[in-house]
């Protein structure tokens, strides 16, 4: 019932930001759109000996403002255990740019987002939704408006969470500094132009 609850909550999170962002309303104060591949799950799926994929398309709604809508998926085989871990994630980050920059330069936001996750082995199958929030800071560089350079640090606070049956996994999902340097593809700038 909770898992129902969750996905409920965060799909209308999810699609009432994609919906602001093609709003009518919000055109007339877009300046910039980026449709990009984040390959920052790709490393985390490649540091878990698997494999990542995820796609953001930010929308400026105003000087200093934009909303950023994700999906990811994942598949990793945490080392030490035999477990297969199968990740879908949907989440939104409205993030705040002081200096009006587009969606250029030093940011500060926050997100909201929900994993939907199965574990497997030969034994058995469980499934699980995991919600958490995330304040992040961070500094976007663009390179010819074709590859994003995102270096940022977030703070992950799980707001629900089932029982997880290995400490490698766990960690994986618990409250914890995250940080990095994420490689953005700009897609719109290659596919729409």
């Amino acid at each position: 019932m909770h898992t129902k609850k969750t996905l409920i909550t965060t799909s209308i999170i999810f699609f009432l930001s994609i919906t602001c962002a093609q709003n009518s309303f919000a055109e007339s104060f877009v300046g910039k759109k980026i449709l990009s591949f984040d390959l920052g799950y790709l490393q985390t799926g490649l540091e878990n000996r698997g494999w990542g994929l995820g796609v953001n398309y930010e929308i400026q709604m105003f000087k200093f403002l934009s909303l950023r809508p994700a999906f990811s998926h994942m598949t990793l085989w945490p080392k030490e255990t035999d477990l297969v871990v199968t990740t879908v994630g949907i989440k939104a980050d409205v993030l705040f740019y002081p200096f009006f920059k587009g969606l250029d330069g030093p940011y500060i936001g926050a997100g909201m987002g929900t994993d939907f996750v199965m574990f497997s082995n030969s034994n058995m199958q469980k499934e699980t939704a995991i919600t958490v929030a995330a304040p992040i800071v961070g500094w976007k560089f663009s390179i010819l408006d074709y590859v994003f350079i995102d270096p940022f640090l977030s703070y992950r606070i799980l707001i629900n969470r089932s029982d997880l049956n290995s400490p490698q996994v766990a960690d994986y999902f618990s409250n914890k500094i995250k940080w990095g340097i994420k490689c953005k593809i700009n897609l719109s700038k290659i596919f729409m132009k």
